[in-house]
């Protein structure tokens, strides 16, 4: 079995100590396809903890009908990122053979953590103008079957969503 520190050494080399995952390191974690990850990068990452991640939204990303601007990144968008960082956070804790993203393919009996419940979701505004968003999420608690985050999304330093969400695993 390989542990957390063996796992991710070279990328700590690489990033001078601070364990962070580009988009290739991304795809090859989730259990995602390319259009599907909503995430650019993970900043910092403590496997099985927490985790920083980044998203660059362009006026390109989303487009709403009916707002005159043509612009907005809903905060269930903002919300599915987050499940994606906890996602990160989870795998990452993962033996690598089971984190591979052709582990999840053709397997009928396939299991991958999933956004299972919201406790909490604040809202203070939705992003209308496009930028850099910032995500954190951490672990909270776990229970046999779920574990419980918390975190939220920034733009520019100024928080915009807050939130409580348990993950568990789905079986399809």
């Amino acid at each position: 079995m390989t542990t957390h520190e063996d796992r991710w050494s070279r990328h700590r080399e690489i990033s001078g100590g601070i364990l962070a995952l580009d988009a290739e390191d991304l795809l090859r974690l989730l259990p995602l396809s390319k259009k599907r990850i909503l995430i650019d990068r993970v900043l910092s990452l403590q496997p099985g903890s927490h985790a920083v991640a980044q998203k660059a939204v362009t006026a390109g990303d989303v487009a709403t009908p009916g707002r005159k601007s043509g612009f907005v990144f809903p905060s269930t968008s903002a919300l599915i990122a987050l499940e994606q960082v906890s996602m990160v956070i989870l795998l990452s804790a993962a033996e690598p053979k089971s984190t591979l993203a052709s582990a999840w393919c053709h397997q009928p009996t396939s299991v991958y953590p999933s956004l299972v419940e919201v406790e909490t979701l604040d809202v203070v505004q939705e992003m209308t103008v496009p930028g850099l968003l910032h995500l954190r999420a951490s672990k909270v608690s776990e229970s046999s079957e779920t574990v419980k985050f918390e975190g939220g999304v920034s733009v520019g330093g100024e928080e915009f969503i807050t939130a409580h969400w348990w993950m568990g695993i789905i079986e399809s």
